[in-house]
């Protein structure tokens, strides 16, 4: 029979398998990652696993959702913190903690296809229509916050730092990664506000 957790216990457990999630997926890949090494690295018996879980695919995808849910409350907890007299700091500082975020929690391995492709398989074009509609709207929703409405910048913009994303697949071959990312971020931001 297997054991009862509390909500507590629940929440902490989920929370493991998310951090050790993004762990596996960062070193190993949605392919390479197993089961048996997620539990083992959170230390709970393989059933557990699938008290939360229906397989990795299902973790993988929860992971990225909770990833973008929290995007616009992350901006938005960083934007109180803005400094008007530093606007091209803080918001440098704002876009890359959100594509930092993206590269530690290892979510940046999907945006190969391959890796992506894999958790689609068990969810079809639903789960893929709502990842791929749900990153543009939290970008609008951030220029809006700064009374930007042209849609050319914006587009242009949400092109620049979606492609910034695209970086992190290469990232590793950098010798100062957030140096770098700062600078092409600071680079966008500029253009955003002249």
């Amino acid at each position: 029979m297997p054991r009862k957790y509390t909500e507590t216990e629940k929440e902490s457990i989920r929370q493991a398998l998310r951090r050790e999630g993004g762990e596996c997926l960062r070193l190993y890949g949605v392919k390479r990652t197993t089961v048996d090494e997620l539990v083992r690295r959170v230390g709970i018996p393989k059933g557990t696993f699938y008290l939360f879980y229906e397989h990795k695919e299902a973790l993988f995808l929860d992971m990225l959702t909770s990833f973008m849910d929290s995007l616009e409350g992350l901006y938005l907890s960083r934007l109180q913190e803005l400094d008007e007299n530093h606007i091209v700091t803080s918001l440098t500082d704002i876009f890359l903690t959100i594509l930092w975020e993206f590269y530690t929690k290892g979510l940046h391995r999907f945006l190969d296809g391959v890796e992506l492709e894999l958790v689609y398989r068990k969810y079809g074009e639903d789960g893929r229509k709502a990842l791929r509609d749900s990153f543009h709207p939290i970008l609008r929703s951030l220029f809006s916050y700064f009374s930007i409405e042209d849609e050319e910048d914006i587009e242009a913009f949400s092109s620049g730092y979606e492609a910034l994303f695209y970086l992190l697949l290469d990232i590793d071959k950098l010798e100062d990664k957030e140096k770098t990312l700062r600078f092409l971020i600071r680079g966008l931001v500029l253009q955003m506000v002249e």
